[in-house]
Parts: C-alpha cells; sequence; structure tokens
C-alpha cells in the first residue's frame, strides 16, 4: 500500500474540478473560385487553370485578432495531366480549460528514474530495464493565462495522371502523388510528469532536487533502499507540478500515393480498385531548452541511456506514428451480385515508454488486416430493393502487436479478433 489516495466518484478516472472560462469569438470566412484559363480558350500547355483564393478573420476577447489566407491551383497541362498545389496559414486559441484551469490532476503510471539509479547502484538490478519503480503518478496542471496561439503554415503539391492511350477495354486509370509539409509554432502542451522525473534524477545526482516533484519525507525503508549509494534518500512522490505552455515549432512532411482503376464491361461485370499509400518522411519537434538539457545530459552518461524522454527530436515511427501506411479496396459487380474486399497494412512503430539497457525501444511490430464481402441486391416483389449482405472482418484473425503499456495502441489498432455478420438493408 502507497498511502496515496484518490479522490473521484469512478474507479481508475482521475478527478476534474469544474472549470470557468468564458470569451467572445467573431468570425468570417471568404472563398473566391477563379477560372483562368478554360478549354475552349486553345492555350498550349494550359487546357484548364483553375484558382480558389480564400480567408478567414477571427477575433478572440482573449487571445487578440487574426486573419489567415489559402490559396490553391489546379492547371491541366494536357488532358489527363493536372499539377496541383496549396498553401494556406492557419490559426487555433488555447481551449478554455488550457487557459483558465486551476488544478486538473491525472494519474498515470511513471517510473520513479533516481530509485531505479539507486537499485543499479547498489546491484539490485543489472540494467534499467529491469527497473520495476513505477507507480500511480499524479500530476497536477494548471492553465495558463498567458499562452499564445498555436500558428501552422500548410503547403502541399501533387500530380494526377489519366492516361488517355490505354485502350478502353483495358479499363479507366488515375495516378496521383502529393507532398506535403505542415509546420506548426506555439503548439499548447505540457512537460509531463515523466519528464518532470527524469529532470529530478539528473537533479538529484548532481546534490540538488527538481521543486516540481513533490515528495514525501524518506521513510526507514527508503533510506535502507539508497544506503551506499552515494544518492541522497527520496520519498514517495506525492504529486507533479506542470502548466500548460507554448512548445517549440514542429514540422511534419509526407508523400502520398494513390491507384484507381475502374473497369466496366458487358460480359463479366464491373471492376474497381482502389490502393492508397501514405509515407512519413519527417517529423520532428524541437526540444525545449529543458528538454534538450535532458537529453544532453544522457548523451553524456550524466543520467541512464534507459530513460524514457518525450517531447523533442525526430518522432518518426515513435509511438503512432508509423512510416509506412497503405490500404486497398477491390470490387466486383455484376448485375444483383457484388464482391468487396478491403486490405490495410501498418508499418511498425517503436514503444518509447520501454527501453533496454542501451536504450533502444521496443518495437511495436507491423500489421495488415483484411475484410471481405459478399452482397445480393433484391429486385423483384416484396423484396424490391433490399439489399443481403454477409461478410467477415479480420479474416487472419490478427491480433494487435502488443506494446508495454496498455496492450496495444489504440490510436493504430483495433482488439477485435476475425468475426462474420449479416446486414439487411431495405430501401423505400
Amino acid at each position: 500500500m502507497t498511502g496515496q489516495a484518490f479522490i473521484g466518484d469512478l474507479i481508475g478516472s482521475s478527478p476534474s474540478p469544474d472549470t470557468k472560462g468564458s470569451r467572445t469569438v467573431t468570425s468570417a470566412f471568404a472563398e473566391l473560385a477563379i477560372p483562368i484559363v478554360s478549354p475552349e480558350m486553345e492555350i498550349p500547355f494550359a487546357r484548364n487553370i483553375e484558382m480558389q483564393l480564400a480567408g478567414r478573420y477571427e477575433s478572440f476577447s482573449d487571445a487578440g485578432e487574426v486573419a489567415k489566407p489559402k490559396v490553391a491551383i489546379a492547371w491541366d497541362i494536357i488532358e489527363g495531366l493536372r499539377i496541383r498545389g496549396s498553401w494556406a496559414q492557419g490559426f487555433k486559441a488555447p481551449n478554455l480549460e488550457q487557459v483558465n484551469a486551476t488544478l486538473v490532476t491525472r494519474a498515470n503510471t511513471r517510473s520513479d528514474w533516481v530509485r531505479c539509479e539507486a537499485d543499479l547502484r547498489a546491484g539490485r538490478i543489472a540494467s534499467f530495464s529491469a527497473c520495476a519503480r513505477s507507480s500511480a503518478t499524479t500530476a497536477q496542471r494548471a492553465g495558463n493565462p498567458d499562452l499564445q496561439p498555436e500558428e501552422s503554415e500548410t503547403w502541399g503539391a501533387g500530380v494526377v495522371f489519366q492516361p488517355a492511350f490505354v485502350p478502353p477495354e483495358f479499363g479507366d486509370f488515375t495516378f496521383t502523388v502529393d507532398t506535403w509539409r505542415v509546420k506548426q509554432e506555439g503548439i499548447v502542451g505540457l512537460f509531463g510528469e515523466g519528464n518532470a522525473l527524469i529532470a529530478d534524477y539528473l537533479a538529484r545526482v548532481s546534490g540538488g532536487t527538481n521543486p516540481d516533484v513533490v515528495r514525501a519525507a524518506p521513510t526507514a525503508d527508503d533510506i535502507a533502499a539508497f544506503a551506499g549509494t552515494g544518492l541522497a534518500p527520496v520519498g514517495q512522490v506525492l504529486f507533479v507540478k506542470d502548466q500548460y505552455r507554448n512548445l517549440l515549432p514542429q514540422e511534419a512532411r509526407g508523400v502520398d500515393l494513390g491507384l484507381i482503376w475502374n473497369l466496366r464491361t458487358d460480359t463479366w461485370g464491373d471492376f474497381n480498385v482502389n490502393i492508397n499509400a501514405a509515407k512519413l518522411v519527417k517529423f520532428y519537434r524541437s526540444p525545449s531548452p529543458e528538454i534538450a538539457a535532458l537529453l544532453a545530459a544522457r548523451a553524456a552518461g550524466q543520467i541512464n541511456a534507459g530513460t524514457t524522454i518525450t517531447g523533442g527530436g525526430d518522432l518518426i515511427r515513435q509511438n503512432g506514428r508509423p512510416e509506412w501506411k497503405w490500404s486497398a479496396t477491390a470490387t466486383w459487380s455484376y448485375e444483383q451480385f457484388q464482391v468487396g474486399a478491403f486490405t490495410q497494412f501498418i508499418d511498425n512503430v517503436l514503444d518509447t515508454d520501454l527501453l533496454d539497457a542501451t536504450g533502444e525501444a521496443w518495437v511495436v511490430e507491423s500489421q495488415m488486416t483484411a475484410n471481405l464481402y459478399g452482397q445480393y441486391e433484391f429486385t423483384d416483389g416484396l423484396a424490391a430493393n433490399t439489399r443481403l449482405r454477409l461478410g467477415v472482418r479480420n479474416i487472419t484473425n490478427e491480433k494487435p502487436p502488443l506494446e508495454s503499456g496498455d496492450g496495444f495502441l489504440g490510436a493504430l489498432y483495433q482488439p477485435h479478433s476475425r468475426y462474420w455478420y449479416v446486414s439487411v438493408r431495405k430501401s423505400f
């Protein structure tokens, strides 16, 4: 028993006090669709050009005024070949809780790293990966009236190719390639109780403390556990103080690929295939000075490589950000019959909450799932306009790949085993 009490009406849920705040928002939006070149003009290499101009104005009583533009253009060089692009700026005011909350408590499982260090020095564990000093840690989060709005800049460019030279008996093809970039500044977030405990660990190996980590007085057992380690004994963590803040810039870039194929026949029915793939090329968040100090200390060997520092650096493949994702659908229709299939692939990711002795993160394996259905559309009698569908989801009964915390990453995977279903739809 730890002696800690978590006061709330629902088991396993962190209590949240009422938060009161208000703001007045005035906004206006305008959009223009501008045809620049039409096919009738017969301009070489400019079969059709269209532009979109848009803008949004918003006035917040507590966050100031802002006006943000958007520009998009589509240029058909020749029939079947289009270049498209867009650029826009965005704005997001901090929500009322982030500004006005007096105290919000959240309990999460976190490692008390200075205790891990004591166990390592005392020889009770061989590495940080064997440390069992994790427990429910209460974070006391507070609003910040000095928060600045989040701002973003987004651009994208791509090509759409519909080859006209393919004979009709082979169907219609559409190929798309798009690249995009999103830059965000002033993202509202938290330092995090996990990072605060690492900062406390760094401070204590140097003879100091982190005032944001509030602890009880060391007990006799605590004093015994730290004896001979060269570290001052610490008591149990009572809570960690944290406050919403504006984080440093973040940039994400990626490439999206697409293929659409349609074929209509009088003998064999109609076929449709749609394949989409997305590659995350860059996802980088500039570390705050506090995070940068922790990373530098870990690189210098001042704290153990097995610590989990979050909130900055290269974030590709970390937790819910796979490098590759792709999906495909295929349907065949013939008179009243239709058969459809769907498959999805999610690349492996790193679970940064579980590190080995060298600091390498646990690899959450990739996953591929598939669904299948068949249906019949009745057209005569009382059953007219009735669709009967029989399907199966997750044909191969794939289980979500394991991660260290809650069993699986809910942001990426579904815990549904294979199941069959029957549906009936009647239209009147």
